[in-house]
């Protein structure tokens, strides 16, 4: 049963690239107030949403993942929302290219087949939708856009991020990551012109963009502070969980009047 609260205005907080690094993921979480020291979720009605990318690099990707599980059940439990989506380090994992990850060797089967379970289960998706944000790992170019358009009667953001669900979720379960939302570019190492929504890479990104007819919220490409374009179209947020150590990460948070402010960590 969900319980009642006089919390009724959600905020929509968004955390980049963890990359293992489970402190500054956690202290992050506990300035948002979305969790207390004993990392129990306190965000009551709001909504977290973690872009992907919690494996690899760092010492502790596992207890993210853990962590992340319990705040997943907790906040359903009391009205609020924890929305996960995979990043490219997963998704090589999920297509058996190991060549990225830093798991250890033992672990990544097991690991692989979580992912899977939690794809088909719903609780791991590509894309999610709010209050006027596409959020994905990499984010949209125009050339992926007009891909959607043919595929999308009457595009819609909603529509969109449904569709982008199911063709992960069939790509999955089919192990055939052959459409375009998978690509991967040039400027990547790939074979593609252009990337998807896993690998794009922010270079190309912010400069074709200007076809896609909404605010986009994305991480993937390293960066020392977050970047947004003048236009407040793309806005790109992994700067590394690691420097909460030194008191300098920030994150967006969407409020009910759908405008985006940074929090810094302090």
């Amino acid at each position: 049963m969900v319980s009642k609260s006089k919390n009724t205005a959600k905020n929509i907080f968004v955390i980049g690239d963890v990359h293992g690094e489970y402190h500054g993921f956690a202290a992050a979480l506990i300035h948002a107030k979305l969790i207390n020291p004993d990392l129990e979720w306190t965000g009551q009605q709001n909504i977290l949403v973690q872009i992907g990318d919690i494996i690899d690099r760092g010492y502790y990707p596992l207890q993210v993942d853990g962590l992340l599980d319990i705040l997943q059940q907790e906040a359903k439990r009391s009205g609020g929302k924890v929305v996960r989506l995979v990043g490219n380090h997963e998704l090589e994992l999920l297509k058996k290219n190991y060549f990225i990850t830093s798991l250890p060797y033992f672990q990544i089967e097991e690991y692989r087949n979580k992912l899977i379970k939690q794809i088909k289960e719903g609780s791991l998706q590509a894309a999610y939708y709010v209050r006027g944000f596409v959020i994905t790992h990499s984010g949209i170019c125009n050339n992926l856009y007009e891909v959607f358009k043919k595929e999308i009667p009457k595009i819609t953001p909603l529509k969109l991020v449904k569709h982008i669900n199911t063709l992960f979720k069939k790509a999955v379960l089919k192990d055939n990551y052959t459409h375009p939302i998978f690509n991967i570019s040039y400027l990547r190492g790939g074979k593609n012109s252009f990337g998807g929504i896993f690998w794009e890479d922010l270079r190309y990104l912010a400069q074709n963009y200007s076809k896609v007819p909404f605010k986009q919220i994305l991480g993937h490409t390293r960066l020392q502070e977050n970047f947004e374009t003048e236009d407040g179209k793309i806005i790109e947020i992994d700067i590394g969980l690691n420097k909460v150590l030194d008191g300098t990460y920030s994150y967006p948070v969407i409020n009910k009047d759908k405008k985006l402010v940074f929090k810094k960590v302090i």
